[in-house]
């Protein structure tokens, strides 16, 4: 497959597949979302092309993360995004199945983070390239197989980021409480202040109580399509404001 070459701040680069699977704002939301700490240990279900381990390492302080991808060629793609970009002592790539997650990387990890497939399988417009099927449908996993991978890898009062469709708000925080990921944060997205909310950001927390905060609405763009000034912050320092009461 033919690779683009991607500049990301005029100082980091991103290969992606011409014909297959970019990234989009949702990955930048969830990196900027997560929090993480020096020496803390995390791990990614489902890389793609490495985009949120990229971020992080960019912005904020780890110990390691391990970056699960079942797609050998955007396994390989992602490693090489990593080791171009210097991270290679952080970031860890490991090509496997989300669902073995326990089996494949280190546990009991600090954090947890998930991109995972928005659409049912067979539903809305199917892409031709696998990459992009896998990586928008639930062909490989759904969010069910995401937050029990995540609570398996998680100790007690652990934390699990996630990026997912409004429309599957219910599904996933039935998937969460069943395998004990308290939501305690929201945030609703939408594209313009006149739109409904199309994205959720989610930080769940492992055998917490039930409680959960929002903020008010993150609008990516204003009435004349430019980045908002809360999102132009967001690529620019990596990080995305929300409750600071994380507990």
């Amino acid at each position: 497959m033919e690779k683009v070459l991607q500049d990301l701040d005029g100082t980091h680069r991103i290969y992606q597949y011409r014909n297959g699977f970019s990234f989009g704002t949702d990955a930048v939301l969830l990196a900027g979302m997560i929090r993480c700490r020096r020496g803390s240990i995390g791990v990614e279900l489902g890389t793609g092309t490495g985009i949120i381990p990229l971020l992080l390492s960019i912005h904020k302080e780890f110990q390691k993360i391990y970056a699960l991808e079942i797609q050998p060629e955007y396994a390989r793609l992602a490693e090489e995004n990593i080791a171009i970009n210097g991270f290679s002592e952080r970031v860890e790539v490991v090509c496997g199945d989300l669902k073995e997650a326990a089996r494949l990387v280190p546990s009991p990890c600090d954090f947890v983070f998930s991109n995972p497939p928005y659409m049912k399988e067979n539903t809305g417009k199917t892409a031709d390239d696998p990459g992009r099927r896998i990586a928008r449908h639930e062909v490989m996993c759904n969010v069910d197989d995401v937050c029990r991978s995540a609570s398996s890898l998680l100790q007690d009062k652990g934390e699990f980021f996630c990026v997912y469709r409004f429309s599957r708000l219910t599904e996933l925080f039935r998937a969460m409480q069943k395998y004990q990921l308290e939501p305690k944060n929201l945030i609703l997205v939408t594209p313009k202040k006149s739109s409904p909310p199309e994205l959720i950001l989610v930080r769940s927390v492992k055998g917490a109580k039930p409680y959960l905060r929002t903020r008010p609405v993150l609008i990516l763009q204003d009435e004349n399509g430019e980045k908002t000034p809360e999102i132009q912050a967001l690529y620019q320092n990596g990080i995305l404001n929300y409750d600071t009461e994380m507990r």
